[in-house]
C-alpha cells in the first residue's frame, strides 16, 4: 500500500472511517459465538454511495422488522405525510318515530389506530363509543330494528400474510390488518399465576369481552422469573383457539395479549352494547360485513358521522418506534387502495416492489418481500439493498424522523445513553427467531454521513451476547 500522504486527499476520510469499522465487522464475523451463522453487513457513505465497510454484501438474508423501514418510507412517498383514515358511522333503512327499521354501519376506512389503547394522537375505544351513541341519539333514533354491523370491505378479508407461522396468528403482533380495524385489533387475556410448577394457570377474562370466544387451555406454570412463554394459536375469524407454553409461578396476575377473531364484528358488538347501556334497543345480534343481512334494509343511507384518523407521518412513526406490525400492514393495503388494486390482491406487494425498481431506481434481483411489517419468514434480501434504498431516502426529513435514534426515543431510547451514538445514531432494529438485525443512519461528530445494514441470521449465540456485539458495532460507526 502507498504512503497515506501521498493518497488523494479527498479519499483520506474515506480509508480512516473504513480502517475504524471494518476490524469491529471482521471482529463479529469471526467471533466463534457466531460460527455458523449468515452475516451481511454493509456500511455506505450516504453523500457519495461508497462502501466504506462490508461483509457480505450482498447475501440475502431475513431482515425481520428492519423492513418497516421499506413500507413505511414508500408509503409517506406515495400517500403523502397528511394522508388520514376516515370511518364513518351510517344509518342504513328508514326511521319512523324514532325506529331505525334498518341497521347502524361502521364503514372501516382502513384506520389502524381506531380505539387504539396506546396510541398517543388516537381516539380511546370508550371516547368513540360515546361519541357514536351520541350521533345516533341526535339522528332522532331510539331503537334498532335491525343490527350494528362492521363494515371492513375497504381492504377485503386478506388480514394476514399467506406464510405467517400458525404460533403467530393468535397474538396480538399476528393480528391482521382489515378495512375496519379496533383497538389494535387485540384483546388483554388475565390469567391468575400459580405456584405449583406445572399446574395450569386460569384463566380469568378477556378485555374487552369477546363474544363467542373460547380458548383451550393448556398452558403450564414455569419456574419464577421464565418470563412470558405463553403462545395462542388461533386463525383469523376462528374464535376456537389454543393456549400453550408457560408462564412464571406467582401469586398474582399475569396478562397476555391475543389478536382478534374479527375486529369488524368486535367493533360491532361494543357499538350494540354501548347502544343498549344508553337505553337504544337493538334487535339483531351484531356482525361483520361478511356476515351481515344477504339482503340490505329498504330505505335511504344516512351518514351520521365521519372521525378521521391521525396523520399518515404520526401512523409511521408509531409503526418504527414501537415496531407495530399492525401499522405496519396497514400502510401496505392503503398504497394497494391508492393504486387501485383490487381488493382480493389487496395484501400483494406488487405496488411497493414497482415504487422500489422504477420510483426509487433499485435492484430487486436477490429481493423477496412478501409482507409490510417483516414477521414473514420468507423475506429476504441483501444488506447493500437497505443501504442503497435509505440512500435513496436520504433527503425525506418525514422518513428521518421516524426512526428511533439511540438515548432519545423509540426502541432506541435506553439503547447506547450516554456514548458518542445519542441523539447521532437513527436504527430500526428487527428481531424474529433466529435473525437479528439493524438498520438506519450515523450522523457522526466529524460530519461524516453513513447509511448502515447489518444481518445476522441462523445464530445460536445467547442473545445478550449478540446484543453486545451489536451495541459495539453501532457504537463504533459513531465513533469518529
Amino acid at each position: 500500500m502507498r504512503p497515506l500522504s501521498f493518497l488523494p486527499l479527498l479519499l483520506l476520510p474515506y480509508l480512516l472511517t473504513a480502517q475504524s469499522i471494518q476490524p469491529g465487522i471482521d471482529a463479529i464475523v469471526s467471533d466463534p459465538l457466531l460460527a455458523g451463522a449468515s452475516i451481511g453487513i454493509d456500511v455506505m457513505d450516504l453523500e457519495t454511495g461508497a462502501r466504506i465497510a462490508s461483509h457480505d454484501p450482498g447475501r440475502s438474508l431475513i431482515p425481520a422488522s428492519t423492513q418497516k423501514l421499506i413500507t413505511t418510507g414508500v408509503a409517506l412517498k406515495l400517500l403523502g405525510d397528511d394522508h388520514r383514515f376516515p370511518t364513518r358511522l351510517k344509518a342504513q333503512g328508514r326511521i319512523e318515530n324514532g325506529v331505525l327499521y334498518g341497521d347502524i354501519i361502521i364503514v372501516g376506512g382502513g384506520d389502524p389506530t381506531l380505539g387504539s389503547p396506546v396510541m398517543p394522537a388516537a381516539s380511546r375505544r370508550d371516547g368513540l363509543l360515546k361519541t357514536f351513541v351520541a350521533q345516533i341519539q341526535a339522528a332522532g333514533i331510539q331503537e334498532v330494528n335491525g343490527a350494528v354491523i362492521g363494515d371492513d370491505s375497504h381492504f377485503g378479508t386478506a388480514g394476514v400474510a399467506m406464510d405467517w407461522p400458525w404460533a403467530d396468528l393468535g397474538n396480538y403482533y399476528g393480528a391482521g390488518s382489515y378495512g375496519l380495524n379496533w383497538h389494535d385489533n387485540l384483546y388483554y387475556l388475565d390469567l391468575t399465576q400459580r405456584q405449583t410448577l406445572g399446574s395450569t394457570p386460569p384463566i380469568r377474562g378477556t378485555r374487552p369481552n369477546v363474544p363467542d370466544l373460547t380458548i383451550e387451555n393448556e398452558l403450564r406454570t414455569a419456574a419464577r422469573g421464565s418470563g412470558d412463554n405463553a403462545y395462542i394459536y388461533g386463525a383469523p375469524f376462528n374464535y376456537r383457539n389454543f393456549l400453550r407454553g408457560t408462564i412464571p409461578a406467582g401469586t398474582g396476575r399475569f396478562t397476555i395479549k391475543g389478536s382478534l377473531p374479527d375486529p369488524a364484528r368486535q367493533a360491532a358488538h361494543e357499538l350494540e352494547m354501548a347502544l343498549k347501556a344508553a337505553g337504544i334497543d337493538v334487535t339483531l345480534p351484531a356482525s361483520g360485513i361478511g356476515r351481515a343481512r344477504l339482503i340490505a334494509p329498504d330505505g335511504p343511507e344516512l351518514e351520521l358521522y365521519q372521525h378521521t384518523s391521525p396523520t399518515l407521518l404520526e401512523i409511521a412513526q408509531r409503526t418504527n418506534f414501537k415496531s407495530v406490525n399492525l401499522y405496519a400492514e396497514t400502510l401496505l393495503r392503503e398504497i394497494n387502495v391508492a393504486n387501485k388494486v383490487a381488493v382480493a390482491e389487496n395484501n400483494t406487494m406488487q405496488t411497493l416492489l414497482d415504487e422500489l425498481e422504477n420510483g426509487l431506481a433499485l435492484n430487486l434481483e436477490a429481493v423477496q418481500l412478501l409482507d409490510g411489517s417483516g414477521l414473514s419468514p420468507r423475506n429476504y434480501f441483501p444488506a447493500a439493498f437497505m443501504t442503497a434504498y435509505l440512500r435513496s431516502m436520504k433527503d425525506n426529513e418525514s422518513f428521518l424522523s421516524t426512526i428511533p435514534v439511540a438515548g432519545r426515543s423509540g426502541s432506541m431510547r435506553n439503547r447506547l445513553k450516554g456514548t458518542s451514538a445519542e441523539g447521532r445514531l437513527y436504527a430500526k432494529s428487527g428481531s424474529l427467531n433466529g435473525a437479528r438485525c439493524f438498520a438506519g443512519y450515523a450522523f457522526r461528530a466529524d460530519g461524516k454521513k453513513l447509511a448502515f445494514s447489518i444481518m445476522i441470521n441462523n445464530y445460536t449465540a445467547d442473545g445478550r451476547e449478540l446484543n453486545r456485539m451489536m451495541n459495539q458495532f453501532l457504537l463504533l460507526l459513531c465513533q469518529p
